[in-house]
C-alpha cells in the first residue's frame, strides 16, 4: 500500500479478554528472538532500536485500536474487511465454536476474508464461508441471503443491533446505539404489511438451494413435502424429500442444473395423508441474480387444485378417468425411467472412461510423486550433511576467530613486554600507532604521537635527513633497511647511538600500506664494546708476552701424552692376549671336566640303581643330591663352552630365511613346547644375513626361557615378529633403544620374541645379559644364568644390539636389531 498514490484509510482493531495483554501490546516493544522472522528492510521501515529491543513506528502505532473485547458476550464489531482469529477456537467446545463463527459472517463485508489457526476449521459452518486458502486456512465470507442479523446476540441484549451506515459518513458504525424509535406507520408501510399477509396465504410452497443441495431459505409450508430424517441434521433438500417425490425432485435438480432451464415435472401422486392421495408437480428454476453461488428455486405445488381452477375457467371440461390418468402416468413414467436409464448408462460410460484417463494420470502423478519424494530425500540428506558440514564449519570458524582473538591479545602482550620501541606509519609517514617502550624511551605521550608526523614529532626532533630518506623509499619501491645505524643527540635524553630496521607491512583487509619501523638503543652495548675492545687490544699484547711459555708447556703434554697412548696399547694387547688365554682354559677345563662328572653319574647311577634298598635314608638323599648336582655342573659346563664357542667361532654369515631357523628350534624343542602346551606364533618372517648355528642357539634360548619363566597353571604363548626397515625409522619407532644405538641410512632386520610369562623388574633390563647373574633362586627355577649371556654374545658376533622390556606378571620381550 505504501507504494500507492492515494492510500487507503486503515483502521486496526486489537482486542484480547486479558486487558494486561492489551497494555503490553499497545506499548509495542519487541525482542530480537521475536522479529527474527522480520525482513531487514521491513525492520528498518516499521521499528525503531528502543534499547535492547524494537519498538513499532508511530505511523504504524496510530492505526491500531486496543480494547479488551470478550466475542462471546460483547457486541460484535460490523463492515470489516479482515479477521485473524488464530488458535482460539481449539481451546472452545463446538457450540461456542459455530456461534464465534457467526459472529465473524456478521461482523464481515461480501467476500470479506477470516484467518484461522493451522490447526482451525469453519466445522459445521461451511455454509458461510468458502475456502481460499487451505494452507493457510484463510475463508472467504459467502453472500447471505437475507437482511444482516445476528439472533444469537438479540436474544442476550434488548438494545439493537450496530448500525450499518453512519448517516454522516456512511461508515461502518462501531458504538452500538442503545436505543431507536419505532417509525410512523406510512401508506407504503401498508402496502407492504398487506401484501406480506396476501404472499404468505397464497404463496406455493418452495425452498431456495444451491448447487450442493443445500437448501438456504424456506417459503410458504413445505412440511407436506420435506421433513427431516433420523440421526444427523440437515438440510440437504434429497435427504428430506418425501421418498414419493425424491427420484423425480433429483432429476429435475439436475436437469436444471444442466441445462440452466426452468424444469417442471407433472402428475406425482403422493400420500397427503394415510387415506388421501394426491398428485403435485415440481418446477426448479434457476435465479438469476448477483451471487457468490448459482442458487434455484423449487416449487412445490398441489396438481388436482391447479387442475381443478382451470376446469372452472374453461367451462368444466370433463377430467380424464382415473384408471386411464393413472395408465398415462405409468407410460410416462417408464419412457422418462427408460430415457434416464441411457442417459445414466452413457454418463457411467464417459464417467468410466474419465475414470480410467484420471487413474492413469494418478498413477503417472504417483510415480512422479516417489521421484520427487526420493528426490525430496535425496535433497535432504544432502541438507543435513551440509548443515552438518556448515555447523562443523562454523565451529571451525568459531574456533579460530577465538584463536585469532587470542593471538592478537598475545601477539599485544608481547609488544607491550618488549623494551625495543616501535612504530607503525602510514604511507605518509603519519604515526599510527607506538610501542609502550616509545613513548618511555623518548619522552613523548599518546596524545601528542598519534596522526602526528614523525618528523615533527618531538619539536622536529626526528627530522633526519638519512633516515627521510630511507623511509620515503620504503612503500614507492617495496624496499627497506636491516641495522641502519644512527647515532643522534635528542634534547631531552642527550645523545643516542640506534640500529633502526624498518619494512613494508600490507593490511589485505583494508588494502593499507604501513611501515613498521623498529628501534634498538645501543648506547650503552656501544660504549661497553669500545671498552671491551681497549682492553682487547691490551690484553692482545700482554697475551703475546705469554704465548712463547704456552708453546712449550704445549709440546710438553704433547709428549707426555704420546708416551701415555703407547703405553696404554701395550696394556691392550697384554689384556687381548689374556682373554685369548682364559677363553682357551676355559674352554680345556671345561672339556676335561666333562669325563669326571660322566664317571660320577653313571657310578652314582648304578649305586641308586643296584644298591638303593640297602642304603639308609641319608645315604639315599646323599646320592641323590650328588647326582643332581652333578647334573647342573655338567649344565654349567655345556653353557660355559657355548659361552667360549661364541667367542672363539669364525664369524661365517649366510643369507638365510629366519622362518626355517624358527621351525627347526620349535623341532628341536617339540617335546618341552607339548609338555607346557605352548603357542608359538610366527607373525612375520624376512631373510637375514647370518651366522646360521648360532642364530639357532639365540632362538633357542630365548624360546627355552619363555617356557622355563611362564606362569603357572597358564600356557605359555610366544610371539615372534621380523621385519627389515631403515635404522632411522627404527630408531624412532622404539622408545627402548638409547639415542644413536642404529646408523639412519643403514637397513636393520629387527627380530622381537614376546612372551606372557612372569617377566621381571624394568631395572634389571641390563643385568639379565650379564654372565652368572640370576633373578631368581634355583628353588624357583634351574640354570646357570648364561643363557642370555650367549645371546648377547651372539648377537653382538652380528654386530647388531639387543635390548629387554619387561613388567612383573605382565611377559617379556625382547628386541634384537642386525644389519640387513
Amino acid at each position: 500500500m505504501g507504494n500507492q498514490s492515494e492510500k487507503p484509510r486503515v483502521q486496526i482493531f486489537a482486542t484480547d479478554l486479558s486487558a494486561k495483554a492489551i497494555n503490553k501490546a499497545r506499548i509495542g516493544d519487541y525482542s530480537k528472538h521475536e522479529l527474527e522472522s522480520v525482513s531487514p528492510a521491513r525492520l528498518q521501515r516499521f521499528y525503531t532500536k528502543s534499547g535492547n529491543n524494537f519498538r513499532i513506528t508511530r505511523a504504524v502505532r496510530d492505526l491500531c485500536v486496543f480494547a479488551p473485547h470478550n466475542i462471546l458476550t460483547d457486541p460484535p464489531f460490523s463492515r470489516l474487511d479482515f479477521i485473524s482469529c488464530c488458535n482460539l477456537l481449539i481451546y472452545l467446545d463446538t457450540a461456542a465454536q459455530k456461534k464465534i463463527i457467526a459472529t465473524f459472517h456478521y461482523a464481515l463485508n461480501d467476500n470479506g476474508y477470516l484467518m484461522l489457526g493451522k490447526s482451525e476449521n469453519i466445522g459445521s459452518s461451511a455454509q458461510l464461508f468458502t475456502s481460499s486458502n487451505k494452507n493457510f486456512k484463510i475463508f472467504v465470507r459467502k453472500k447471505s441471503s437475507g437482511a444482516r442479523t445476528l439472533s444469537s446476540l438479540t436474544n442476550r441484549y434488548s438494545r439493537p443491533a450496530l448500525p450499518e451506515e453512519t448517516p454522516a459518513t456512511g461508515k461502518a458504525g462501531i458504538t452500538p446505539t442503545l436505543s431507536r424509535k419505532t417509525p410512523p406507520l406510512t401508506p407504503t408501510g401498508l402496502d407492504s404489511a398487506i401484501d406480506a399477509v396476501l404472499i404468505s396465504e397464497f404463496m406455493p410452497a418452495s425452498v431456495v438451494i444451491n448447487h450442493e443441495m443445500e437448501i438456504l431459505q424456506f417459503r410458504g409450508s413445505t412440511d407436506i413435502y420435506l421433513t427431516h430424517p433420523p440421526g444427523k441434521a440437515t438440510f440437504n433438500i434429497l435427504k428430506m424429500a418425501r421418498p414419493e417425490i425424491a427420484f423425480e425432485l433429483r432429476k429435475a435438480i439436475t436437469k436444471a442444473i444442466k441445462t440452466k432451464a426452468r424444469v417442471r415435472n407433472s402428475g406425482i401422486e403422493m400420500k397427503m395423508s394415510p387415506a388421501k392421495t394426491g398428485i403435485i408437480s415440481l418446477e426448479v428454476a434457476p435465479l438469476k441474480i448477483e451471487w457468490d453461488e448459482p442458487l434455484l428455486l423449487v416449487l412445490f405445488t398441489e396438481q388436482e387444485q391447479a387442475e381443478s381452477r382451470q376446469d372452472k375457467k374453461s367451462g368444466g371440461k370433463s377430467n380424464l378417468a382415473s384408471k386411464d390418468r393413472k395408465i398415462k402416468k405409468l407410460e410416462e413414467e417408464l419412457s422418462v425411467a427408460h430415457a434416464d436409464m441411457l442417459a445414466y448408462v452413457h454418463e457411467q460410460e464417459a464417467a468410466t472412461e474419465e475414470l480410467q484417463s484420471a487413474n492413469e494420470e494418478v498413477v503417472s502423478a504417483n510415480e512422479e510423486l516417489q521421484t520427487v519424494n526420493e528426490e525430496l530425500e535425496t535433497s535432504k540428506e544432502e541438507i543435513e550433511s551440509t548443515n552438518e558440514e556448515l555447523t562443523t564449519t562454523n565451529q571451525e570458524l568459531q574456533t579460530r576467530n577465538e584463536l585469532l582473538h587470542e593471538s592478537y591479545e598475545y601477539a599485544e602482550a608481547i609488544i607491550a613486554t618488549i623494551d625495543e620501541p616501535l612504530l607503525i606509519l602510514d604511507h605518509k609517514l603519519n604515526i599510527k600507532s607506538a610501542s609502550k617502550s616509545f613513548y618511555t624511551k623518548f619522552k613523548v605521550n599518546e596524545k601528542e604521537t598519534e596522526g602526528a608526523l614523525l618528523y615533527d614529532l618531538g619539536n622536529g626532533q626526528w627530522n633526519i635527513p638519512r633516515l627521510r630518506e630511507l623511509l620515503e623509499e620504503i612503500i614507492p619501491k617495496n624496499a627497506y633497511f636491516h641495522n641502519f645505524e644512527l647515532t643522534h643527540n635528542f634534547p631531552l635524553i642527550g645523545e643516542r647511538i640506534m640500529l633502526l630496521n624498518a619494512s613494508r607491512i600490507v593490511q589485505e583487509m583494508h588494502q593499507e600500506q604501513l611501515i613498521l619501523l623498529a628501534i634498538n638503543d645501543i648506547t650503552d652495548s656501544a660504549q661497553l664494546q669500545r671498552k671491551e675492545k681497549k682492553l682487547l687490544e691490551k690484553d692482545i699484547k700482554e697475551s703475546k708476552t705469554y704465548s712463547m711459555e704456552l708453546e712449550k708447556a704445549v709440546a710438553e703434554r704433547t709428549a707426555e701424552l704420546k708416551k701415555a697412548i703407547e703405553t696404554l696399547a701395550e696394556k691392550n694387547n697384554e689384556l687381548e692376549r689374556m682373554n685369548k688365554d682364559l677363553e682357551s682354559f676355559a674352554y680345556i677345563s671345561s672339556h676335561d671336566l666333562q669325563e669326571p662328572l660322566r664317571k660320577i653319574q653313571t657310578f652314582t647311577g648304578r649305586i641308586l640303581e643296584t644298591e638303593y634298598q640297602n642304603l639308609s635314608e641319608n645315604g639315599k638323599s646323599y646320592f641323590s643330591r650328588m647326582q643332581g648336582s652333578a647334573k647342573r655342573m655338567q649344565t654349567l659346563i655345556e653353557d660355559l663352552l657355548a659361552y667360549s664357542r661364541a667367542s672363539n667361532v669364525e664369524l661365517v654369515f649366510e643369507k638365510a630365511d629366519l622362518k626355517d631357523v624358527i621351525e627347526e628350534v620349535q623341532t628341536e624343542l617339540k617335546e618341552a613346547l607339548l609338555d607346557k602346551e605352548a603357542i608359538v606364533i610366527v607373525a612375520d618372517t624376512c631373510e637375514a644375513n647370518i651366522i646360521p648355528f648360532q642364530f639357532r642357539q639365540l632362538l633357542h634360548n630365548l624360546i627355552g626361557n619363555a617356557l622355563k619363566f611362564s606362569k603357572s597353571g597358564v600356557p605359555p604363548q610366544i610371539l615372534i615378529n621380523c621385519r627389515v626397515k631403515q635404522g632411522d625409522t627404527l630408531q624412532d619407532e622404539t622408545l627402548s633403544l638409547p639415542a644413536g644405538s642404529l646408523l639412519p641410512s643403514n637397513k636393520y632386520c629387527h627380530i622381537s620374541v614376546s612372551d606372557n610369562g612372569i617377566g621381571f623388574k624394568p631395572e634389571f633390563k641390563d643385568r639379565i645379559f650379564e654372565i652368572f647373574q640370576r633373578l631368581h633362586e634355583k628353588s624357583e627355577f634351574d640354570g646357570t644364568g648364561i643363557g642370555l649371556a650367549i645371546v648377547k654374545k651372539i648377537v653382538e658376533n652380528h654386530q647388531g644390539i639387543i635390548t629387554a622390556t619387561s613388567e612383573p606378571n605382565k611377559g617379556a620381550r625382547f628386541d634384537i636389531y642386525i644389519p640387513s
